[in-house]
Order: C-alpha cells, then structure tokens, then sequence
C-alpha cells in the first residue's frame, strides 16, 4: 500500500494556535499546536499535532506526526505515522504504510500496515502487516489517567494499556503479519512466518510457519509450529 497525496490544499501551509473550531478541507502542510476541533474530514501532504485536537470525521496525511492527543471519530490514513504523544481512532481501521509508535495508539478496530515499529503501546482488536514489531514498556511519563486496569488485571482490546504487576501491556486480539516480534503484549491469537514472543507477554495460541521463540517469561497457551 502507498499513500497518494492528490489535493492542491486550501493552504499551501497552514498553522492553527489557540482555541477554536475550524473546518475540515484539503492542506499542504498542517500544523496544529492549540486546542482545537476539526469539523467533518481532513487531509493534508502533511499534518502535524503538538496540541489537542479531536476530528470529527475522517483524517488523511502523507506524513503524520503526533507529539500531542488526537482523537480521531473516523479512519486514519498516513503514508508515515510517527507517533509520541496519544491517538484515539474511534473507527473501525488506521491504515499506514509505516507506523513508528513510541506513545500510545489506540484503534477500535483494525490496524494494517506494511512496518509497525512500536517501544510504546498499541491496542486494537487486530494488527495486520508484513513486519510488525511491538515492545511495550512503563514509562513514568505516561500520565495514569490513559491506563485502565480491570479486576485482577484483565483489561479489553480498546483501552490504552492493562496493568500486569505494574507494567503496561498492549492489548490485541489478532495480530497476524510474516515477522512478528513482541514484549509486553496480551492477545488472543499471534500468527506468522517467522515469531518472536518475549517476555512479559500473554498469548492464548500462537501459529509459527518459519522460526518461533517463546521467551521462559512468557505466558503461552496453545502453540503450533511448523
């Protein structure tokens, strides 16, 4: 998959401060470092969050960097996705050629990309992609409000982390991709050629056609191998 930027843009460049509402369109290169909505879908060469935001609709960028929160009402499109601050996508698929992740991404449904590079936290209901790599660590920086911890430690795909003896897990229910390599995750079912489970992980069945290692300090329930 390619992203395909096509838009001649509203603005050549463009850069929203302070606190507002303004409406979607078509950018060149959008900056936004304030807090703010964005009413109905957008798109942009490139976009760029260090504030708040919330879209209402749809988001599209070539490249995307988020050092601040968005939540997205819709579907994520990004040619490159560079996360380090927190992205909420509310519908049901993020799609990306490559997604860096060293802050917390959470998508209600389906995350498809070709790379996905993540030391922070990811959590969807499935993640889909050639070479999927997630280790996910506790940094004190991440304020505990993102954190949801259920009863005895069970969370749901969905919430930005489950508390496992106070590390913070990502949490999925299907990750399928041809290198996977994981630390720090829960999920239902890991499936691919060549698998790495590491420690700290809880998966309930694994499916390796090429290589598999499972860490000693990993939780693993059914496993088939080549």
């Amino acid at each position: 998959m390619e992203f395909k930027f096509n838009g001649v843009g509203n603005a050549a460049n463009d850069k929203i401060q302070g606190i507002g509402t303004f409406q979607g369109g078509v950018y060149g290169a959008l900056s936004i470092d304030g807090v703010c909505t964005i009413s109905g879908d957008i798109e942009a060469e490139s976009l760029n969050i260090n504030g708040v935001c919330t879209c209402t609709g749809n988001a599209a960028a070539k490249k995307f960097d988020c050092d601040g929160v968005l939540t997205i009402e819709g579907n994520l499109r990004a040619g490159e996705a560079d996360v380090d601050g927190v992205v909420t996508v509310n519908g049901k698929k993020l799609e990306a050629d490559k997604i860096k992740c060293d802050g917390v991404v959470t998508v209600l449904g389906e995350i498809s990309a070709d790379v996905i590079e993540a030391k922070g936290h990811i959590n969807a209901e499935a993640i889909v992609g050639d070479r999927i790599t997630i280790k996910s660590y506790w940094s004190k920086w991440f304020p505990k409000f993102l954190f949801k911890v259920g009863k005895k430690g069970e969370g749901e795909p969905g919430v930005a982390g489950v508390g496992i003896g106070g590390f913070k897990l990502s949490v999925v229910d299907l990750i399928e991709g041809t290198t996977v390599e994981l630390r720090g995750v829960r999920a239902k079912s890991v499936n691919g050629h060549d698998v790495r489970i590491g420690k700290n992980c809880e998966i309930e069945r694994v499916e390796a056609t090429g290589e598999l290692f499972i860490d000693p300090k990993a939780r693993v329930g059914e496993v088939k191998g080549a």
